[in-house]
C-alpha cells in the first residue's frame, strides 16, 4: 500500500494591510490584497491539477479570518493555525504533524506565480522513489516547496531566511546528514514591485494584474 500524500499551503488570512506588503508602493493596499488573494487561488489551482491528495491550508497568526475560512471551506480544506516559531519552527512542524498521521508532505508557500503542476508530480515521484526530499528552489535564492519522506528538523533551524543563500545552506545540510533529494526545475514568486513584470504574459496571474491600478492611494 502506497504512503498517502498531504498537500500543505502556507497562507496568510486575506486581510488589507498585512499581505504582500511590499508591493503597497506600487499597487496600493487593496492592490496588494487583491494580488495576494489572485495568487493564492493560483497555487491552489496547480495543487488541484497536480492531483496528489488532500489540501491542507495552514495559516499564519492565531485565526484564518473570515475570507481566508470560507475560501478553504469552498476548496473542502482543511484549516490549521501554522503555530509559533520563526519560519522554520512553523515547517517543521508542518512537515512533522503530516508524517506523524502517515503521509508524506508536500509543503509550498502562496506566492510562487512560477508554480506548475509538474514541480509537485515531480517531487512526490522523488519521494515514491526513495528519496528522503525534494526542493524546488527559487530564484531569489531560498525555495518555494519542499517534499519530505522523512523529518529532520536541523535542516530548518538557524537558517537565515529570507536571504539568498537557503537553498545552499539547505543543500550543505543535506549533504552533511547524508541525505538522498532531488533538486527539482527552479521557480519564481513575487516578492516586489521589481517582480511585477514578470506576471505581464502569466495566462492567469496577467488578466488580474492588469485590472490593479499601479499607483499608491494617496
Amino acid at each position: 500500500m502506497s504512503v498517502p500524500l498531504q498537500v500543505i499551503l502556507f497562507a496568510r488570512p486575506l486581510v488589507r494591510g498585512t499581505v504582500k506588503t511590499r508591493l503597497e508602493p506600487a499597487l496600493g493596499a487593496d492592490g496588494a490584497l487583491r494580488l495576494y488573494e489572485a495568487l493564492l487561488r493560483y497555487v491552489v489551482s496547480v495543487c488541484q491539477a497536480a492531483e496528489l491528495g488532500p489540501l491542507t491550508l495552514a495559516y499564519a497568526g492565531d485565526r484564518p479570518g473570515a475570507a481566508l475560512a470560507a475560501l478553504g471551506e469552498a476548496l473542502g480544506a482543511r484549516l490549521v493555525s501554522q503555530g509559533s516559531g520563526d519560519l522554520g519552527d512553523r515547517m517543521a512542524r508542518a512537515l512533522g504533524d503530516a508524517l506523524e498521521a502517515g503521509a508524506w508532505p508536500v509543503l509550498l508557500g502562496t506566492d510562487l506565480a512560477g508554480l506548475k503542476p509538474g514541480h509537485l508530480t515531480a517531487a512526490a515521484a522523488a519521494l515514491r522513489a526513495g528519496d528522503d526530499y525534494a526542493f524546488a528552489p527559487a530564484e531569489d535564492g531560498g525555495y518555494g516547496v519542499v517534499a519530505a519522506r522523512r523529518l529532520d528538523p536541523e535542516l530548518f533551524a538557524a537558517m537565515p531566511w529570507s536571504t539568498p543563500s537557503v537553498m545552499k545552506e539547505t543543500a550543505g545540510r543535506l549533504a552533511a546528514l547524508g541525505r538522498a533529494w532531488t533538486r527539482l526545475p527552479s521557480l519564481y514568486d513575487i516578492d516586489g514591485p521589481e517582480d511585477l513584470p514578470r506576471l505581464e504574459d502569466h495566462p492567469v496571474l496577467g488578466p488580474a494584474l492588469a485590472t490593479l491600478s499601479h499607483v499608491s492611494p494617496s
